[in-house]
């Protein structure tokens, strides 16, 4: 189910999530699809109190690959408008790497956090820890302005 539908569901929304970043600002886009990835991750939380059925597994591995694909398409473009033109790869390999590192310091505690608040109780806890990112986007991506990221940074020597 994830492999094969979770990627093609991914790369939907990816290419949706792109297109739409023609027409939104980095910053909305950032609000917007994080909003949206945070609600995709309660469908989990359905899908446990459910159980064991197909197509709600389905409606959730789609909803949440989805969503992230948009996400990713609002992060790249985030991290690219943060770049140095001298430095571009450098700095976005750094960007990229950067970004891995939550999920895999939070790999081992998930299993255990599961364990312990029960599938529901972990889903639930999975889309309010998206708020601090939410937040955080109020410093460096305002919701209402034309922010930096939106614009390419100058070139400068001291970079």
């Amino acid at each position: 189910m994830a492999k094969t539908f979770g990627m093609l569901a991914w790369i939907g929304g990816s290419v949706l999530g792109g297109l739409l970043m023609t027409r939104l600002t980095t910053a909305r886009a950032l609000w917007i699809f994080g909003v949206l990835q945070a609600v995709a991750i309660l469908s989990f939380a359905g899908l446990a109190e459910v159980g064991k059925e197909f197509g709600i597994l389905a409606l959730a591995v789609a909803a949440e690959n989805f969503t992230a694909g948009m996400g990713n398409a609002a992060y790249i473009t985030y991290m690219a408008s943060l770049t140095n033109k001298r430095f571009t790869a450098t700095q976005y390999a750094l960007f990229s790497s950067l970004m891995g590192v939550p999920r895999v310091l939070a790999a081992a505690p998930t299993g255990f956090m599961a364990r312990e608040l029960g599938w529901t109780g972990y889903f639930l806890f999975c889309a309010v820890a998206a708020v601090p990112g939410l937040l955080l986007l109020v410093k460096v991506a305002p919701w209402g302005s034309a922010r930096a990221c939106d614009e390419v940074p100058p070139a400068s020597a001291s970079s």
